[in-house]
């Protein structure tokens, strides 16, 4: 269906409205601003955008808050993951460095001890027990690299352990003193008598035992004296302890003749750290 255009005479009276309308509000816009008040449209036009420029600026300045605290999030979860690891990695090095002390504390309550003359000494670990038939032996190696010898001393601080008796560069097997095929010259520390020092018989319990023999029967030998080497060998020095006499009898074989059984200063059953001296040849 046709509509009826608009007569040329409509359209001509609006624009003339529409213009007198432009002079009055730009007359009245023109009288306020001398005035230094607000136009009326002004003020409507301000009270019309205000809440839609606020709700603007609201939402780009959340959107930029959200966007920095993002960025600022993902900065502190790196940062806080590099934390965790510098903590695992110092907790781990806490636990190195615990385990160095306690292993330097236990060398130094093993070998914490000065040895007289010339004789030097090389820290070592045992490193395996073997059953022998004349008794334990013991393999040990040098903490430092350097090689053994066959002959060498080997102690603790307690006491003598016994002897290098196979050596291959920093690897050396060491007979107990409580092995059958081992002897070792022996002096009482409070009287000066002397004697010498073998395996004894096992006992019930187990416990490697010494026997002091060829002690004459007039010596001053009593339970609870200190043995010390005798230094009647080039192999062990003197007054490096042995053991302590916790029996004394008369030899079975002659009533003039007495017999001590020692029990070793070194804890002989359980080995870890030693000292072997290269004085020994």
């Amino acid at each position: 269906m046709l509509t009826k255009p608009q007569s040329p005479q409509l359209e001509v009276k609006w624009l003339a409205v529409l213009c007198v309308l432009a002079v009055v509000l730009t007359s009245w816009q023109h009288r306020t601003h001398h005035s230094g008040q607000q136009s009326a449209p002004e003020r409507a036009a301000q009270r019309i955008m205000w809440p839609l420029e606020a709700g603007v600026t609201c939402v780009l300045g959340c959107g930029h808050d959200v966007f920095v605290s993002l960025i600022h999030a993902r900065s502190l979860a790196e940062e806080n993951r590099k934390l965790k690891e510098e903590i695992d990695r110092l907790e781990a090095e806490k636990l190195q460095l615990h385990e160095y002390f306690l292993q330097n504390k236990d060398l130094r309550e093993k070998l914490g001890f000065v040895i007289s003359g010339e004789a030097k000494g090389v820290p070592a670990r045992a490193i395996s027990r073997a059953s022998t038939p004349g008794g334990p032996k013991v393999t040990i190696k040098s903490l430092d690299g350097r090689e053994l010898e066959v002959g060498n001393m080997v102690m603790t601080q307690k006491g003598l352990v016994g002897r290098v008796v196979s050596a291959q560069k920093s690897v050396g097997e060491v007979m107990l003193l409580t092995h059958s095929d081992h002897a070792v010259a022996g002096m009482v520390q409070r009287s000066r008598d002397q004697g010498m020092l073998y395996a004894a018989t096992p006992t019930d319990a187990g416990e490697p035992l010494l026997q002091m023999e060829k002690v004459r029967g007039q010596a001053d030998l009593r339970v609870g004296d200190v043995i010390l080497t005798a230094g009647l060998s080039e192999i062990y020095p003197a007054n490096v302890r042995i053991g302590t006499v916790i029996r004394v009898q008369t030899a079975p074989a002659s009533s003039r003749t007495l017999k001590a059984i020692i029990k070793p200063a070194a804890n002989l059953t359980n080995i870890t750290y030693v000292l072997v001296v290269r004085r020994a040849k």
